[in-house]
Formats: C-alpha cells, sequence, structure tokens
C-alpha cells in the first residue's frame, strides 16, 4: 500500500517490533484530530459485497466493547481495495518489550497486570467475543503501568479480512494446544490458556513452551510441561503459581470453567498475598474457587498431617485421649478462638494500612482504604490517629479520581461532573504551558466547589496539590500574552514545513482554551482564521483517493 491517506485518515508510519512486516499504521483523523492506530486489508476488489456487510457488523460490535484494559475499537471502512478497522492508539511498550528490557517483572506487577487482563477479558467473554491470538505483543503497557489488551476481533481466523504476518516463537508459545491443532476450537478456555501463559513469562523471562523455531514450539505445546514457576522465582506466592499452572492445563476441561472463575481466583491470590497466610497451611487446605493444582502431600508433611488428613498416632502411650489432655487443649483453643476474635487495636490497623500504603500499589491503596483506614475512622473516631486516616483517605480518593478522570479522557467518555470539567480543563491549560491560567482555574475551584461535596471533595484536594506546585515553581504576570503569541509563531512555522496536523492542534488548543477570554480575542480569531484557510484548502485533496 503507497498511498498517505486512507478516507478521512492521514496515514503517518508503521507500528510494531517489526514494521517492515506490519500491517498497523499509525494515522490522524483530518477532521476529528484523533490519533490512531489502523489495521489495513487489502483484498482483490476489496472483498464481495457479503464479506464487506460482515466486517462492518464486526466493526459494530468491536465499538461496544469498551474497558480500561482495551484497546477500543473506533470502527471502520472501505477504500477501493483496501479495509481498515479503527482502533485506539495506546502508547507505551508492549510487554514482550518490557520482559526484553528488563528481563522478568515482579510477582506484584504481574499480579496487578493480571487482574486488568481477566477483568477485560470478563467484559469481553460476556460478550461472546473471543480474542484467540492473546501473546505479549498484543498487551501494551501504558507509561503509568496500565495494561492494555490490542486486536480484539470477532472473527479472526474466518473473515476474509485478515493478515498473513509470519507467526513467532511467543505466538505458538501462548496459544492453547488445541488451537495449534484447529482454529475451529477456539474458545473461551483457549484464552485463558493464552493467559497463563503471558503471565508465566511474565515472571520467568522466559515462554512456557521452548523451541528454536516457530513449528518446533508448535509441535511440543501439546506435551511439554513448563518449569514450574517457583524453581525459577523463588519468591512468587504458590498460590498465584498454582493458578498459572492450572491455566497452562493441556486439556481444556482442567482449566478454571470460565473467566470469571478465574478472576475470583486472582482476588483470592492478591487476599492471600495481603494477609500473609502460611504457605503449607495454604495449600493444605485449598483456598479458591477453583480445583488448584497444589501439592497437598508436601504440605501435610509439614504440618505433620497423615494422607487421610488425620494426625499421625505417636509411638508409646496415647497421651493425647487422656481427659486432661483433652480439656488442656480446649482451654488452648478456646483462648486462640478468642484471641482471633478480638478486633485490632488502633495501631495496629495503622501498621497494616501502612503495609499497604508503602506499596504503592492502586489495589493496595483501596485495601488499605476499605479493610483498615475506614474501620479505624468509624471505631476511633476520636483516636491518636484519625488525622492521619483521614489524610490518608483524601490522599486515596484523591489518586483514584485523577485515574478515573484520565480514563475517560482517553476512552473520550462523557465528562457529566462539574468538578472534573473544572480540573481537566486546568490541566488543558497546563499541557498548553498557561500556568497562569491554570492556577487561575485551581483557585476557583477551590473558592466555587464544596468541600463537603464526596464528589468535589477529591478535585478540590487535587486542585490544592496543583496551586502548591504551580506556586513552587513560580509563575510572571504578563507571560500569557506572549505564550500564546509564541505558539501561534509556532503553528506558522509547522505550516511552512508541511505539518499541518501539528499546526491545527495548536490552533484549535487556543481557540478551545481562550474563546471566552477577552484578553485574548485576537490570538483566538488569528487562529480562528487560520483553521478557515487550511480547511479550505484541504478541501480538494480530500475528496482524492488516489495512491501516492
Amino acid at each position: 500500500m503507497s498511498r498517505s491517506r486512507l478516507g478521512p485518515l492521514a496515514l503517518e508510519s508503521k507500528l510494531g517490533a517489526h514494521p517492515s512486516q506490519s500491517s498497523v499504521w499509525s494515522a490522524v483523523h483530518v477532521e476529528q484530530r484523533i490519533r490512531l492506530a489502523i489495521k489495513v486489508f487489502s483484498l482483490p476488489l476489496g472483498g464481495t459485497t457479503e464479506s464487506r456487510k460482515e466486517l462492518a457488523a464486526e466493526w459494530a460490535r468491536l465499538k461496544q466493547l469498551q474497558h480500561p484494559a482495551i484497546a477500543r475499537c473506533y470502527g471502520g471502512g472501505f477504500e477501493e481495495t483496501d479495509a481498515y478497522l479503527a482502533y485506539e492508539l495506546v502508547e507505551g511498550e508492549t510487554l514482550a518489550q518490557q520482559i526484553e528490557r528488563r528481563g522478568r517483572l515482579p510477582w506484584e506487577t504481574v499480579l496487578d497486570y493480571a487482574d486488568a487482563l481477566i477483568a477485560a477479558m470478563v467484559l469481553a467473554h460476556d460478550q461472546q467475543i473471543i480474542h484467540g491470538a492473546l501473546e505479549p505483543d498484543k498487551i501494551m503497557i501504558e507509561p503509568l503501568g496500565q495494561p492494555q489488551i490490542l486486536d480484539f476481533r470477532i472473527d479472526r481466523y474466518d473473515s476474509p479480512y485478515h493478515t498473513n504476518q509470519p507467526a513467532s516463537l511467543l505466538h505458538y508459545a501462548c496459544r492453547a494446544p488445541e488451537l495449534i491443532t484447529s482454529t475451529s476450537n477456539l474458545s473461551v478456555k483457549s484464552d485463558l490458556y493464552s493467559l497463563g501463559a503471558i503471565l508465566y513469562f511474565a515472571l520467568t523471562g522466559r515462554p512456557p513452551i521452548s523451541g528454536d523455531t516457530p513449528e518446533a514450539v508448535a509441535a511440543a505445546s501439546a506435551t511439554e510441561v513448563p518449569s514450574p514457576i517457583n524453581a525459577v522465582v523463588m519468591e512468587c506466592p504458590i498460590w498465584f503459581a498454582a493458578v498459572i499452572d492450572q491455566l497452562l492445563d493441556k486439556d481444556p476441561a482442567g482449566r478454571p470453567f470460565g473467566t470469571q472463575a478465574a478472576q475470583l481466583a486472582f482476588v483470592e491470590v492478591r487476599r492471600k498475598s495481603a494477609s500473609g497466610v502460611g504457605v503449607a497451611e495454604h495449600a493444605s487446605a485449598g483456598f479458591s474457587p477453583l480445583n488448584m493444582k497444589v501439592d497437598k502431600q508436601e504440605a501435610k508433611k509439614v504440618l505433620g498431617r497423615a494422607d487421610d488428613g488425620v494426625l499421625k498416632p505417636v509411638d508409646g502411650a496415647s497421651f493425647y485421649e487422656k481427659a486432661w489432655f483433652l480439656l488442656f487443649t480446649l482451654v488452648v483453643l478456646v483462648g486462640v478462638a478468642a484471641w482471633f476474635f478480638i478486633p485490632p487495636s488502633e495501631d495496629k490497623l495503622r501498621a497494616s494500612a501502612e503495609r499497604m500504603l508503602a506499596t504503592e500499589n492502586r489495589t493496595n491503596l483501596r485495601i488499605a482504604k476499605d479493610e483498615y483506614l475506614m474501620p479505624m475512622t468509624r471505631r476511633f473516631p476520636d483516636g491518636k490517629h484519625i488525622d492521619w486516616a483521614m489524610e490518608q483517605i483524601d490522599q486515596i480518593d484523591m489518586l483514584e479520581a485523577e485515574y478515573q478522570l484520565g480514563i475517560k479522557l482517553k476512552h473520550g467518555r462523557p465528562i457529566r461532573n462539574e468538578a472534573e470539567r473544572l480540573y481537566s480543563q486546568g490541566r488543558e491549560y497546563e499541557q498548553f504551558g498557561d500556568m497562569v491560567s491554570a492556577l487561575d482555574q485551581y483557585k476557583n475551584m477551590v473558592t466555587l466547589l464544596d468541600p463537603d461535596d464526596e464528589k468535589s471533595r477529591p478535585y478540590i484536594n487535587l486542585a490544592h496539590r496543583q496551586i502548591r506546585t504551580i506556586e513552587r515553581e513560580g509563575t510572571q504576570s504578563g507571560v500569557r500574552v506572549k505564550l500564546i503569541e509564541a505558539r501561534l509563531s509556532e503553528a506558522e512555522a509547522l505550516e511552512a514545513q508541511g505539518r499541518q496536523i501539528e499546526a491545527r492542534k495548536i490552533w484549535y488548543s487556543i481557540v478551545e482554551l481562550y474563546a471566552d477570554n477577552q484578553e485574548m480575542q485576537r490570538q483566538v480569531q488569528i487562529a480562528q482564521d487560520k483553521l478557515r484557510e487550511v480547511t479550505e484548502k484541504s478541501k480538494p485533496r480530500e475528496s482524492d483517493s488516489s495512491d501516492e
């Protein structure tokens, strides 16, 4: 494909680890100014009328698949003999690139990824959408650590609109054995196998199946048993390794019953990891809604239990059958039970919360709030740590609000909350470089919003944080007009270099941010005039779809 335009899209460059072999392009929607990832399919005559209808129906369903851990599909189109699907362009690196750079990841990070990925898969599978090609190259890791699944399809293997890229070693190492045998075996459980393979790879730095060629890996997939995770990563909780082992079962029937069952298992892994339950007791007793493949016999040896779960008798007199011993044991058990039922003290709640907070992990922050900080405020409203607890709750709510707003903006979801709207506009000023307007915006938020309103309070705290940051770095009076003039000059230079899209972004930003600012009316008018001018110039070219 030699063109630089595809319908309303201006194509930029190919994406992927091997761009020369890729069929995915970065592109910009000329009118909407949105950067996209475009997957292009070329067919003789562009396909049949029926196949075009099927692809259009496919992208209509994919548009409904919206989750923070799924790269969103915005639709698709046809142009001469080409068809395309338009996806959200995710910034960051693939999981494969991250592992190549770091060797392997801490189990805590991998568990965070697992939580996000399984939640996305639950949503997709509930809508009868199976990915069918999950692998580390199709997992993007954003700069803030959020994973996103790329390239969801409805009819990946039977649609004429598919690519013919050479399969890699990792592709076959992450593919369920039954799917290698026949693509007709595509199922929820084949996706679960792929997830297990991805997590195994992230934890150990090596694929679960070895081989020097893709063909060798494919042949070994049905029989080769992956090395135990704990033999490579000793610090990984055995119950996390057990979940992954079951996901990697060669027999689909041996894998979790469904995606929601696997999600429950990951929730239990996190709960047990946070509570510090001993490995031996945990492995012996079982822990999740799944039938985990833990070596219970080894754990029972550690606990001194026989195969039937009964304590082995000691040679000699059976003193434990004596009345005095049974009475003593009963007293001890009652004491232990009473000790367990005594609620933790204020100091213990703080210590537990501090352990969770120290991880700086979003999930652990929520655990700290729900299980330790909130109980502390309810049980000890006049306690010595109440101010500290309230401050930590405010911090957690503030970070969560900022995260959720970022997700909304990223996926183009509507903002209905006034506090969200005001804060997002302040951030836009900052990103544009106008710290004076940003500071004014944040100060207005503090004045206008009600601190007692549950929805507004996190954004008021965010505004206070940004005010402190900007004032610490300092602002200069009169710099605002100079800044806008400089950005107009920058846009003019970009236009002269033929970089129309970048110039348009600057003009649009000036119009959107300063349309109501009387001080900036002249600059806003200049930006509006330039936008009209370039739009008029581009009209003849937009109707020309010939190859360049």
